[in-house]
Formats: structure tokens, C-alpha cells, sequence
């Protein structure tokens, strides 16, 4: 059997349409891994003689996200499926219909800010409670300064670093450390998004301790080499299991199990 070939001017318009859709805009946002700040060298200053200088170091991570006022072509989509270590998602599962990029920015920014309120109050109680001898320090004293970053995923590692620099106690003990999750006025860590991009951001800085919220655990689907996570429901446990110097199925902390 015999095919005849498409008339140039069809082939034409063939290829004028997959071009238009090559660089057609279209409803996706790209999710990435971020950079990670070391909250006690550059976000946390404690101006009181009462502050402890740490031994090491602890970082804030930063997810990625293609803002929703910003154009996605199926060229990046297929760039970042190449990368490896980029997730595409349809704009709608990430941010609401009909609202404006200012509006989402506003509130991230709004976030962070609550955010570390939250924990200069929660450092701060938990060390009347744990240290009652020391030294109170005013939570006006305690500055917390993040650019560019947004969200309330910070909260615990805020307030694991101010109780580190108003401790006596080493929790770092040298270590690399890092970790995510909202805190709230009780202590209570919670879940955050982009649990792998922080995890592969964190093993790029040379991170071998992982702080992980328990309920993002069963989210988490491969775990960088060198990297220990414990799952932490409280501000307590995060200071266990740095302190502890024990293994997270020693202290019931197991987030990812192993075969």
C-alpha cells in the first residue's frame, strides 16, 4: 500500500502549531531544592551577656517554587523533569484560584514573621521550664532576620537555635545539622511542603542530622547518603535527639524505616 505525503502547506501549519505550543504558557509550577541558611552565622542575633556561642551548625531551608505570576513553558517543564531533582505540579494543587501574586507574597512573608514570634516564645518558655536558674533574657533582645524566604516551615529551627545561643548546653556538638517545621505556641512541630527538595538542599551543605515533622515522614521517598532523620512532634524531642546522642530507634524517633 501506498501513502501519499501531506501537502507542504498542511506540514506547515503542523509545525507552526507544535512551535506556538512548544512556547504556550501553560498552568504549572516547577518545585526545586533551595539554599540553606545557617540560622546562628546569619539570622539569629542575641544581644545579652547571657548568650552561649554554638559549636556548629544549624540550617533554615529554602524550597524553590515558580511564583504563580510567572509564565511556565513546556521547555522548562521538560528541563526540569531532566534535572532529576525538580517536581512539576499543576498550579491549582500549590496556589489558590483568582489570587494575586502580591497577596500570596504578602502572606508568606506574614507567616515567616509569625513564625518566629512563635519561637522567641516558645525558646523562651522552655527555658524557664528546663534551665530556671539562668539568667531571663527579653524577647526584645532576640532579632531574627530572614531575606527573601517566606512561610512557616521555619518555626522549629528558630526556636532550636535561640535555645541553643541561650543554654549552656552544646546540642550541636560540632554537627551539621538541619530540619524543618511550623511551630506552634505549645511547642508542637508541624508538617511543611517540599520534604525531599529539603532534604537533597540539606545534603548539599554537608547535613548528616535531619530534624523531619513525624507526619511529613510518610511523605519523604528517598533519603540522601549520609543523612540521619528523626521524626520530632515537639520542640522537646528536637532537643532529645540532638542531645541524646542516640540513634532514632533508640529513642522512638524512627522516621523512614529501612529493610
Amino acid at each position: 500500500m501506498r501513502f501519499s505525503s501531506l501537502p507542504i502547506a498542511i506540514k506547515a501549519i503542523i509545525v507552526i502549531f507544535f512551535g506556538f505550543a512548544l512556547f504556550a504558557p501553560l498552568p504549572f509550577v516547577v518545585v526545586m531544592p533551595g539554599g540553606a541558611t545557617d540560622v546562628l552565622n546569619k539570622v539569629i542575633s542575641i544581644k545579652s551577656e547571657n548568650a552561649y556561642k554554638p559549636t556548629g551548625s544549624l540550617y533554615l531551608l529554602a524550597v524553590r517554587v515558580t511564583s504563580p505570576g510567572s509564565a511556565m513553558f513546556s521547555g522548562e517543564i521538560v528541563y526540569g523533569w531532566l534535572q532529576g531533582d525538580s517536581r512539576i505540579f499543576p498550579r491549582s494543587v500549590l496556589y489558590p484560584d483568582h489570587v494575586s501574586s502580591a497577596v500570596i507574597d504578602k502572606e508568606a512573608k506574614q507567616d515567616m514573621t509569625t513564625s518566629q514570634d512563635k519561637a522567641k516564645a516558645v525558646a523562651l518558655t522552655y527555658m524557664k521550664k528546663n534551665y530556671p536558674d539562668l539568667p531571663s533574657v527579653d524577647s526584645s533582645l532576640i532579632t531574627l532576620d530572614v531575606k527573601e524566604t517566606g512561610g512557616p516551615s521555619g518555626g522549629m529551627i528558630f526556636t532550636l537555635g535561640v535555645i541553643e545561643e541561650l543554654t549552656p548546653q552544646d546540642l550541636l556538638k560540632g554537627r551539621q545539622v538541619a530540619g524543618t517545621g511550623t511551630i506552634d505556641p505549645s511547642g508542637n512541630v508541624g508538617p511543611i511542603g517540599g520534604i525531599d527538595e529539603k532534604l537533597i538542599a540539606a545534603h548539599r551543605v554537608g547535613v548528616t542530622i535531619f530534624l523531619a515533622p513525624r507526619s511529613n515522614c510518610p511523605e519523604i521517598t528517598s533519603v540522601p547518603d549520609g543523612i540521619t532523620i528523626y521524626a520530632i512532634k515537639t520542640i522537646d524531642d528536637a532537643v532529645r535527639a540532638l542531645s541524646a546522642n542516640s540513634s532514632p530507634e533508640q529513642l522512638g524517633m524512627v522516621c523512614i524505616k529501612t529493610a
